[in-house]
């Protein structure tokens, strides 16, 4: 009897289906994830760490703000059930003085479970900043709401009110996360990423299975503005140790 090869193990570690109005509810979270990750270094469970911050830690005096706060950071960061090197990796980059690779990471693993924001980058940020078109305001955004509701029935039955909150939220949450800088003004920017943030991306994506010869390749790098060509060069570069 003929015995096939086995087929390389697929991990789902990133979100699909409808977009979510939940993208109007919280912002990038930054300092707060940063507490997050610290209970969870010195508790080992991200339980414990939840219920820590819920209790005492977090700066919000009201209870229900906390428990979303959390029920935020949890989607972004626990429920996908990331295997323990993710943490161990943002517990790092939350420890440094310099945040940039913290941000750089929760854009990242934000993007990845939420569709709404990883389509936003996608197809509107990238488009844009390709085009040497660096200016972005809230009515691009709810233009670019508007074309999806052409397509997604969940954002045809979406408010006006709800689509300039989501607009507006999508615009501080990617300023959060360095993809864009300003505060009236928006203007996208790429964000710094170290090559340990390559090197977590590329293990991230060989762990879902991906072949290496199409890693250069997957979009998850246009999350940083980093197209194929330039991502092989930093891939090759932080395999050698070398800042490109």
């Amino acid at each position: 009897m003929k015995i096939s090869p086995a087929e390389p193990l697929i991990r789902e570690w990133r979100a699909t289906g409808a977009y979510l109005p939940s993208a109007a509810s919280k912002n990038g979270l930054v300092a707060e994830t940063r507490l997050f990750l610290q209970a969870w270094h010195v508790s080992r469970s991200t339980e414990q760490a939840r219920a820590d911050l819920i209790s005492q830690r977090l700066a919000q005096r009201s209870r229900a703000t906390r428990v979303l706060i959390m029920r935020a950071i949890m989607a972004r960061l626990a429920h996908w059930n990331p295997p323990e090197w993710v943490l161990e990796d943002l517990i790092i980059a939350s420890s440094l003085d310099d945040d940039h690779r913290l941000r750089s990471l929760l854009l990242l693993h934000h993007a990845r479970q939420e569709t709404l924001l990883y389509d936003t980058v996608q197809r509107l940020i990238v488009p844009r900043w390709q085009r040497s078109e660096i200016q972005l305001g809230r009515d691009a955004v709810l233009a670019f709401l508007g074309e999806l509701a052409l397509q997604h029935p969940e954002v045809e039955s979406w408010s006006y009110e709800t689509r300039i909150k989501i607009a507006g939220n999508l615009l501080t949450t990617l300023r959060d996360y360095g993809l864009l800088s300003g505060k009236r003004n928006k203007q996208i920017v790429e964000p710094a990423v170290d090559d340990i943030g390559v090197r977590h991306l590329a293990r991230l994506l060989r762990e879902e299975g991906l072949a290496e010869d199409r890693l250069a390749d997957h979009p998850d790098w246009k999350l940083w503005l980093i197209q194929p060509e330039r991502a092989c060069a930093r891939l090759r570069a932080a395999d050698a140790g070398i800042e490109s």
